[in-house]
């Protein structure tokens, strides 16, 4: 199923979320959390690094080595897997490269939502101050940099709350805790276990694009999302889910899936996207098909899943966001 294709490869989605790290100042200097965000959120124009990654949470753990190389202007990243499937996954600027190497093929798909706060820049009225408190947790060495923390408190139960820890010297996010509420328990954590910084790293301009060569053998497979209307499509977006607002909607597929959406295929599952500009949740709709039915709810580290029936369509919300938000934005939703 896709959504079950989605939830299994949450963790590297949250691998390459995580990139997008950058130089910067200190969170004490940044003037509010809107500000902060942005600035974590550009990307490492000037920063080359080679690290080891940590996934954990309760049940789960997985790890990557990841190559990161900007020039002032392009960025390119590379990311192996080093537990479970294995898989190569490369960023070039705002596309995502997946080198499947038991098919033989390459699969481009390009994205926008590669920062770590992708919706800060977009959020309407950019409210998200209202909704978290800043707060300092000090200092801590991390992958052998010292590291200033920073606590990004929710103000009610719709959202996590999240521990940020970026590198003194660069500003590199080294370490990341999403939290059921503001003390605890941890739901998730991505570190950082190594990282070589700058020439250390060895990395060059001319390796990374050597890396991105496709094999003569290989097929090439480009895929796109085109974006949905949803108001020609007469639906209502949620509204009873402070803070939360509409971000896009597009043409959904499994990550496994290489064939070209169409919007005028009969079954086809539609993303669309919430966010409140830190937190994000997506409902996945679609026609029902079948006898009607309950989905049971699903947590994977720090994202959860619910699924339901509204009226003639199949809704499943998925997640960063405390379960009863999902039930709420899904209860929201008015589809003709």
């Amino acid at each position: 199923m896709r959504i079950g294709a989605v939830l299994r490869t949450r963790y590297l989605a949250t691998i390459i979320a995580c990139l997008a790290t950058v130089a910067g100042a200190h969170a004490a200097d940044a003037p509010g959390l809107r500000d902060w965000l942005v600035e974590v959120n550009r990307a490492a124009t000037a920063q080359r690094f080679v690290g080891t990654m940590t996934i954990r949470s309760e049940r789960e753990t997985a790890a990557a080595k990841i190559w990161h190389f900007g020039n002032g202007r392009d960025q390119w990243e590379r990311v192996d897997l080093m537990t479970g499937p294995a898989h190569t996954t490369f960023r070039r600027n705002d596309e995502v490269v997946l080198f499947d190497h038991a098919n033989k093929q390459v699969v481009i798909e390009r994205r926008d939502d590669l920062g770590l706060f992708p919706a800060v820049l977009k959020a309407p009225g950019n409210t998200v101050a209202r909704h978290y408190m800043m707060q300092s947790l000090g200092r801590e060495r991390i992958a052998g940099e010292l590291a200033m923390g920073t606590a990004l408190q929710a103000n009610d139960a719709w959202r996590h709350s999240f521990r940020i820890w970026r590198s003194a010297r660069t500003g590199l996010v080294l370490k990341w805790q999403t939290l059921m509420k503001p003390d605890g328990p941890v739901l998730e954590e991505v570190a950082y276990s190594d990282m070589m910084l700058g020439n250390d790293s060895g990395l060059s301009e001319a390796q990374m694009r050597q890396w991105l060569a496709t094999p003569p053998d290989y097929r090439v497979v480009n895929v796109t999302t085109p974006s949905v209307d949803v108001e020609a499509l007469q639906w209502v977006a949620p509204q009873n889910v402070p803070g939360f607002h509409a971000m896009s909607a597009m043409l959904a597929r499994s990550p496994n899936d290489t064939t070209e959406p169409t919007a005028k295929a009969p079954a086809s599952l539609i993303q669309w996207v919430f966010s409140d500009g830190l937190s994000s949740a997506s409902l996945f709709i679609t026609k029902k098909q079948g006898a009607p039915g309950m989905g049971a709810a699903v947590r994977m580290g720090a994202t959860n899943s619910v699924a339901k029936q509204v009226g003639a369509y199949w809704v499943t919300a998925v997640g960063e966001v405390p379960v009863r938000t999902l039930h709420a934005l899904i209860d929201g939703v008015r589809l003709p």
